[in-house]
């Protein structure tokens, strides 16, 4: 029995080695027409490819740039293919084989326009010479930017220096986004010094301070709401000898006032001020409503007495402030070249929680919101923009000495509201430092625009895909910072002059220019040209000419590789990755079952190949092969003949199957446009690496038709979807985390 047994495994092994021997001897004898269906399958993806930045520059999305993030879009496309399938096959049932030919030559015909119109324009129409952007107009203001508003206006000082030491005074002033003077207000610094100067947006007014005193400004007017004291007002004796430190306070180092109840009665707390100290706490102090009398501002200093402090992290206030404002009514944003925070503006700090008396100097510590730290690059910029993924949404981006950028979307619906931006990648975009980030509208349509000014010069970033549509010279210095209003675009510099008794000042050195929209946007795609139209329409007719008069299989294919590249093109600058992802596995189980369940794509592939329409590819398999000769189903012939064998017995008749030699293989277009798209969105999506991942889902769909051609060669029709897409997507997979990481599958995708 133990011989037997061995005898039959060695029986199994050859039979096993004999089907190999046998599938290998196929897939060589059906080389020539895989090689040719995998080279069709190349040329037209690449094809897609060279058509891509004319299809993105036009716009020609189908559903438009907010659509490429949509599941209902997708959804519409899976309802069309279905009742295009369902559509033809009732057509063919009902002998109506001519209104199928003839809808699907117009419709090809237009898909085929996609491809000829496009590429016409690429060969024959120059790209557009741009204009470079020229900073037209110079001039110098003699005062120090100081910070840059909410609204893109900018906040300036001028220390002014006087013989008597008590009549200096700073200048404050308010100018527009293109520096013109919108208001100026002169506050008397004594006895603090008009040098020192710190300014914190909020939502009740502007509110300044020097050394000595804390003023809070009208937004509009510059006219002046409240003055407090930073120092023991009441001891002072009018000079400088005993303007004294208040030590329930400390070094004023910035300070914000709020306003919680403005119909409090005279010497009834009204609000608070929020005063950062050198001593890196945060000090609450309630004030009260005895600075006006009939609404009118005394210029007597008003009270204001501590209640609460808190410490937070060390940014380093003293050494410069990047950004100091309220951001809402609750929160103080700040960022330094160390850090960026946002703190909550509490109304009462905790008590020190025991066991035992509070340690010397405990402070409770202050609520943060967020936080990001610097480490050993840098901060240089920060701003709060509008997000170009959904303008409903504010993202913080922080830029860096070295060139990096984040940015966190923050969410103003939940308390953990922070939450990192991996659609935004600015880690090697950019050329160290990142001097400034600023939201603003050139064109004024689809809401702003991401302006970036780094080493290199200014980009303006457009739309969700943020194309680099702008790109100014500028050289530029970490200090600076740009504007953008309208069509005007300006730079700031510092300036250094001396006044007239020989104080160092600083000034602005503002640089500023039109922006032409006809000549100076970059290029991406060809100038729309008349005579590349007709060129492209007229060869898509003469090729719907010779499809019609003889659709043998090189004018098929012409056909189907043109036209396949227009569809994929205009599908893939259409969907993001992600929802093409969903599209073609929810497309590959519909395939499956259509091949293997209901066998109508089968029915399908038969009509269509009747007709001679380039729904297929046709790869030969030897020479001499014609469709007009061999318009064979693409189901297993089960035809048979009978074989008399005449013996001596009686007659018997032997069924045997007949089998035809394959002259040529068939693919539909469809399995090459759904990998196809697939490498065009991440072209189009993937700003960094884009390309190389694309490539990556291209060799995997090469490697899923491998697959696809081993079972081919066995003479069985398969679905070609499930292999070809589920091999192209896990080659995005592999690129995406390979050349990108996980921001290549996060595009926000909504219903």
């Amino acid at each position: 029995m133990g011989e037997s047994a061995s005898q039959d495994h060695v029986k199994r092994v050859e039979r096993e080695l004999a089907k190999e021997e046998s599938l290998l001897s196929k897939m060589i004898e059906q080389a020539p027409g895989m090689l040719g269906m995998a080279g069709m399958f190349i040329v037209t993806i690449l094809l897609g490819i060279w058509l891509q930045p004319w299809f993105n520059s036009a716009g020609l999305q189908a559903f438009g740039e907010s659509g490429s993030t949509q599941v209902r879009w997708i959804a519409l496309e899976l309802v069309a293919i279905f009742a295009f399938t369902f559509l033809i096959l009732w057509l063919a049932k009902n002998h109506l084989q001519h209104l199928i030919k003839y809808g699907l030559l117009f419709v090809l015909f237009l898909a085929l326009c996609y491809t000829t119109v496009p590429g016409a324009h690429i060969l024959l129409v120059p790209e557009i010479e741009t204009e470079a952007f020229v900073f037209s107009e110079e001039n110098e203001i003699e005062e120090e930017l100081i910070a840059v508003i909410s609204d893109g206006s900018t906040i300036t000082h001028k220390a002014i220096y006087a013989e008597n030491a008590s009549n200096h005074s700073l200048q404050v002033s308010k100018r527009g986004i293109d520096s013109s003077l919108n208001w100026t207000i002169e506050l008397n610094a004594f006895p603090g010094v008009p040098n020192q100067f710190a300014i914190t947006e909020g939502e009740y007014g502007f509110t300044v301070n020097n050394n000595a005193w804390i003023w809070t400004l009208d937004k509009s007017t510059g006219t002046v709401l409240s003055k407090y004291a930073c120092f023991e007002l009441e001891n002072w004796n009018g000079t400088f000898v005993n303007a004294t430190e208040d030590p329930s306070i400390g070094a004023c180092v910035t300070a914000l006032e709020v306003i919680e109840d403005p119909d409090a009665d005279v010497g009834q707390a009204k609000g608070a001020l929020y005063i950062t100290t050198a001593a890196n706490t945060i000090v609450r102090t309630a004030t009260f409503a005895d600075s006006f009398v009939d609404n009118e501002f005394v210029d007597d200093a008003g009270i204001h007495r501590f209640e609460a402090q808190w410490s937070f992290p060390q940014l380093q206030l003293n050494d410069k402030i990047i950004e100091n404002r309220q951001y809402d009514e609750d929160s103080l944003l700040l960022a330094t070249p160390v850090g960026v925070a946002m703190i909550e503006l509490e109304q009462s700090a905790a008590i020190f929680p025991g066991p035992g008396p509070a340690p010397s100097g405990w402070v409770d510590q202050c609520s943060l919101e967020w936080i990001y730290t610097a480490d050993s690059n840098p901060i240089t910029a920060f701003e709060v923009v509008t997000s170009p993924w959904d303008d409903e949404q504010n993202l913080a981006m922080v830029g860096q000495l070295q060139g990096e950028i984040s940015a966190w979307i923050i969410d103003d619906d939940i308390d953990e509201f922070f939450e990192e931006e991996e659609r935004f990648r600015g880690d090697d975009a950019f050329t160290g430092p990142i001097i400034d980030i600023v939201g603003a509208d050139l064109d004024g349509e689809f809401g702003d625009e991401l302006w970036i000014a780094d080493g290199d010069g200014i980009h303006g970033l457009f739309y969700s895909s943020l194309i680099e549509y702008v790109t100014i010279d500028a050289e530029l210095e970490v200090n600076d910072s740009i504007s953008v209003n309208g069509f005007d675009v300006q730079t700031i510099s510092y300036g250094e002059y001396n006044d007239s008794q020989g104080n160092p000042l600083f000034s602005m050195e503002v640089s500023s220019g039109v922006f032409d929209p006809d000549t100076m946007y970059n290029s991406y795609g060809i100038e729309w040209d008349n005579t590349a139209f007709f060129l492209g329409i007229g060869l898509a007719v003469l090729l719907m000419v010779a499809l019609i008069i003889r659709p043998e299989w090189y004018v098929v294919n012409t056909v189907g590789v043109l036209v396949g590249a227009g569809v994929i093109v205009m599908l893939g600058v259409t969907f993001v990755p992600t929802l093409i992802v969903i599209f073609m596995v929810l497309a590959a189980i519909y395939d499956a079952w259509a091949v293997y369940r209901s066998k109508h794509m089968l029915d399908l592939a038969d009509t269509m190949i009747g007709l001679n329409l380039p729904i297929l590819l046709v790869a030969p398999q030897e020479s001499g092969y014609s469709m007009l000769d061999n318009n064979e189903s693409i189901r297993p012939s089960e035809d048979t003949v009978i074989v008399s064998e005449k013996t001596d017995a009686p007659v018997k008749k032997t069924m045997v199957k007949r089998k035809k030699p394959k002259e040529a293989m068939f693919m539909g277009l469809g399995d090459v446009i759904f990998p196809g798209m697939l490498v065009i969105s991440c072209v189009n999506f993937i700003a960094t690496d884009g390309l190389a991942i694309g490539i990556s889902a291209l060799i995997g769909g090469l490697v899923g038709y491998l697959v696809l051609m081993g079972y081919v060669a066995s003479g069985r029709p398969q679905a070609g979807l499930p292999l070809l897409n589920g091999g192209a997507i896990l080659g995005y997979i592999i690129g995406g985390l390979l050349f990108v990481g996980s921001a290549a599958f996060s595009f926000g995708i909504s219903l």
